[in-house]
């Protein structure tokens, strides 16, 4: 099929890509089919699964919820935890929760205060049915690894173990390797579900847009079949695809899919054009800076959008989001995928308008953005 990128190109991708990238997951999963999740075991990211540390130790500055418990257990409420995103000072962690200290320093419980882009540690934020959090952390759900699953078990999850929390219905994220990796090498992926989201992500390490899409397919199945863990607990109306190098030109692919109400593209400006025109909801690119092989196919896809896009061009090359960069890219795609499928209003001034929080943040070389002007609906 075509991917919208020449062989030349790709080839050119899976070598960098293969450079790159290195294995960021050094936290336990759960392999196999899926089964009902056990509350307090075998996590995988800081304030997840039994507040283990995998996120905090790739770049979000610290672990949380009083280590790793054992199968069945839980970590200790309260039990101190050092502060995440360069917060100031010790703070409490309920079972299976980070505790954060927000950007400015100051204590705010995971689930309970938010800084929703603003820049505002600590500020009280609501986002409608779904809990405030801190979009540079860890969020309010303990979140689950299964390696293994999905089509012809060729898929890795990460989901919230609570589903279905409060009457919640879960976003659907469908994401996409760069060449030559995994999805256990991303802790994008599990940070995603702790905010609430259920991500699918195919095993391939040369994925394609077909497999984007049979991750989405297979979950809004699994919504509707009886029986099933996800019965009724997603929202197939609010559907996100993603990737990171060769997968954002699997995205570029899938895009056409009229069930995606957004993308977000990591490093992976397209190589064949046109396939930009497949995009027909809002879009996020995160890039790096000239040194990034993508940064020419990121600045031309820019150019022709004709759909609401953030463009952000990050200090670092090709591999910032399993390197350097992974705690800034991660939290600027957890608060445009809450912005976007969870109508988190308090993110509209991360966005929205020539003075976004996102637009004046000094940690980003360069910010863009065409039509978004307005919030979402």
């Amino acid at each position: 099929m075509n991917n919208g990128f020449s062989g030349s190109t790709r080839t050119a991708l899976v070598l960098v890509a293969l450079f790159a990238v290195h294995c960021a997951d050094n936290s336990p999963s759960k392999p196999g089919p899926i089964a009902a999740a056990v509350a307090g075991g075998g996590g995988t990211v800081a304030g997840s699964i039994a507040g283990s540390s995998g996120v905090g130790a790739a770049g979000a500055g610290g672990a949380a919820g009083g280590g790793v418990a054992t199968a069945g257990t839980s970590a200790t409420a309260g039990t101190p935890a050092p502060a995440g995103m360069g917060g100031g000072g010790a703070a409490g962690a309920t079972a299976g929760q980070a505790s954060i200290a927000g950007s400015s320093g100051s204590s705010a419980m995971a689930g309970a205060s938010a800084m929703a882009g603003a820049g505002a540690g600590g500020s009280a934020a609501a986002a409608g049915a779904w809990p405030a959090a801190d979009i540079g952390a860890a969020g309010p759900f303990k979140s689950m690894t299964v390696m293994n699953t999905g089509p012809s078990n060729g898929y890795l999850l990460c989901y919230p173990v609570e589903l279905g929390r409060d009457g919640l219905k879960h976003p659907i994220v469908t994401w996409g390797n760069g060449a030559g990796s995994t999805p256990g090498n991303y802790t994008l992926l599990p940070r995603l579900a702790t905010h609430g989201f259920v991500v699918i992500a195919s095993n391939s390490s040369s994925v394609t847009g077909a497999l984007l899409k049979g991750g989405i397919d297979w979950l809004i199945a699994e919504n509707g079949r009886e029986g099933s863990m996800f019965k009724d607990k997603l929202d197939p109306n609010q559907v996100a695809a993603m990737g990171y190098s060769l997968g954002s030109l699997a995205t570029f692919d899938t895009a056409k899919d009229t069930r995606i109400k957004t993308t977000v593209h990591i490093s992976g400006g397209s190589m064949n054009k046109s396939v930009v025109a497949n995009l027909h909801g809002p879009a996020a690119f995160y890039c790096g800076n000239s040194s990034d092989i993508a940064y020419d196919g990121c600045e031309g896809d820019f150019e022709i959008t004709k759909v609401p896009t953030i463009y952000a061009n990050f200090p670092g090359g090709h591999g910032g989001v399993v390197g350097a960069q992974n705690a800034q890219i991660s939290k600027a795609t957890v608060g445009w995928l809450r912005w976007r499928l969870m109508g988190d209003k308090m993110l509209d001034a991360m966005f929205v308008g020539p003075d976004c929080t996102l637009c004046k943040d000094s940690a980003w070389d360069k910010v863009q953005q065409k039509m978004l002007d307005v919030p979402p609906p």
